[in-house]
């Protein structure tokens, strides 16, 4: 289950989609009707040059990505027009200018930006945005009149992002929006309204500019991941997949199945969980499926299919024997579990600090949960790892665990033996006994992810629990839970 990230994070832009002397970009996503000024209808895949004009219907959506990695994602009754795109990809200068004709856009700033922040700008006919280094998001009414907002990142952001700006100036005078969230109004012959924190009721009309999932059933959702992530097994990051992939796996009344999701990336399930796991699962309820395929996304899978990534693979001991001073903190917070077995229920947390100096790995795992109708209890357990022996070429994954019991009716937690080793007793752990048998864990993975200047060791990590009640026979497990967060980013120290 928890190498379900691999399959995400296997990520990267292609270099080779823009061959032609005046393409500068890409449509990346395509939903409902997307046509150019000539009136062609545009797909995924599908090249856009200098001069286009991309007009969506309603109830469409789009994204376009170009040459230098700039996103520019595009709602529904849009128009917009590329007026000047020049990029050097070996000095990364150049110069983005598009116009909003109608409708809404929302911007994800590229290469150009991260170079020269004055060299992005969208134009309305109310006034010009000058992006530096950020995404933002621009409506323009039937009036004519202009909205902004930005999105971020903020001073304090955890993917290691510069801050984000937007200048919003017409011939009367200029606004600064530095806050996340803030915004601002351009209206015909009136200098831009100061910033202000936007309201609910307005954050919502911009969310709605742009609703992905709008209108989408199941097939046209599978269909859309299927056309704009996945091609030839190689996936690059995408705001729209990124956005569809977090909802779908997020929603509180439903969600994807392993089934579905294998189907979207086009590998047989037993590629996806193994076969164990498989046999396990095709015992399970839909709900319970679901619930298990609906591993919570962290910091690091939302940046990785919004911005793209390679995955590195595994960390080694001595990727993390190579560094010598400061920590990494891995938190997840409030994971649901799902019953996987029987019956059960429960959330925990989990936090992992590597410290590089003594070269240990300290967990802490609590929560509260519940297995064969006992009643909810709550428990704390830590162990360390001390990786200061591991063979440098060596996988960590798997390694930093811990094995303990739960009582079921007070929580207390104690050290135990791992289940298949020698000493290994089922009959401790049955209902009549009184505990739990729980495996906690944290795997770490190497990813390089666009534009962060994050090293790629430990980037992101797993951290998963398991909880298992046997049967009062003690020959099988009879309930069992589970539940995990992957592509969680570290804090560094």
């Amino acid at each position: 289950m928890k190498k379900i990230f691999i399959i995400f994070v296997t990520l990267f832009l292609a270099n080779n989609l823009f061959a032609e002397e005046k393409v500068i970009g890409a449509i990346s996503l395509s939903i409902g009707k997307i046509t150019n000024q000539k009136g062609q209808i545009l797909q995924a895949g599908d090249k856009v040059y200098f001069g286009d004009e991309i007009i969506s219907d309603g109830k469409s959506k789009s994204q376009i990505i170009f040459l230098d990695e700039t996103v520019l994602t595009i709602g529904e009754s849009t128009s917009i027009t590329i007026d000047e795109f020049v990029f050097d990809p070996n000095t990364l200068d150049g110069n983005f200018l598009t116009t909003l004709n109608k409708g809404s856009v929302k911007v994800l700033s590229g290469l150009i930006n991260q170079k020269n922040p004055e060299n992005l700008e969208v134009k309305t006919a109310a006034g010009t945005i000058g992006s530096r280094g950020t995404e933002f998001q621009t409506i323009v009414d039937e009036e004519e009149n202009a909205q902004v907002l930005l999105i971020g990142p903020g001073e304090d952001n955890t993917l290691g992002l510069r801050p984000g700006a937007v200048e919003v100036f017409n011939e009367l005078g200029s606004v600064i929006l530095d806050t996340p969230f803030s915004f601002t109004e351009l209206t015909f012959n009136q200098i831009p309204t100061p910033p202000v924190e936007i309201t609910q009721k307005q954050l919502q009309q911009f969310q709605d500019a742009i609703d992905i999932q709008a209108n989408l059933d199941a097939q046209s959702f599978e269909n859309a991941i299927k056309e704009g992530l996945f091609d030839d097994q190689q996936i690059t990051g995408n705001e729209i997949i990124g956005e569809l992939i977090t909802d779908a796996l997020n929603l509180s009344d439903g969600g994807l199945t392993f089934d579905q999701i294998a189907d979207v990336l086009g590998v047989d399930i037993t590629q996806l969980v193994g076969e164990d796991l498989q046999a396990e699962f095709e015992n399970e309820t839909t709900e319970n499926q679901i619930a298990m395929a609906n591993a919570e996304g962290g910091d690091g899978l939302a940046y990785i299919l919004r911005y793209g990534g390679t995955n590195l693979g595994d960390t080694n001991y001595g990727d993390f024997q190579g560094i010598t001073s400061g920590t990494y903190t891995y938190t997840g917070n409030n994971i649901n579990m799902a019953a996987t077995k029987g019956t059960g229920s429960g959330t925990f947390s989990g936090t992992t600090t590597v410290n590089f100096a003594s070269q240990t790995i300290n967990n802490t795992y609590s929560g509260t949960l519940s297995l064969d109708g006992n009643a909810n209890v709550d428990f704390s357990y830590s162990f360390t790892t001390d990786y200061s022996n591991g063979t440098a070429t060596t996988s960590m994954w798997g390694t930093n665990n811990g094995i303990f019991s739960i009582d079921n009716s007070n929580g207390t937690t104690a050290s135990t033996t791992k289940s298949g080793e020698i000493g290994f007793d089922p009959s401790n752990f049955t209902s009549a006994a009184g505990n739990y048998y729980a495996d906690a864990a944290t795997d770490f993975f190497n990813v390089q992810m666009n534009g962060s200047p994050n090293p790629s060791t430990g980037s992101v990590a797993t951290i998963a629990l398991n909880v298992t009640d046997y049967n009062d026979d003690a020959s099988d497990t009879e309930n069992t839970i589970d539940g995990q967060r992957t592509g969680i980013m570290p804090s560094r120290n």
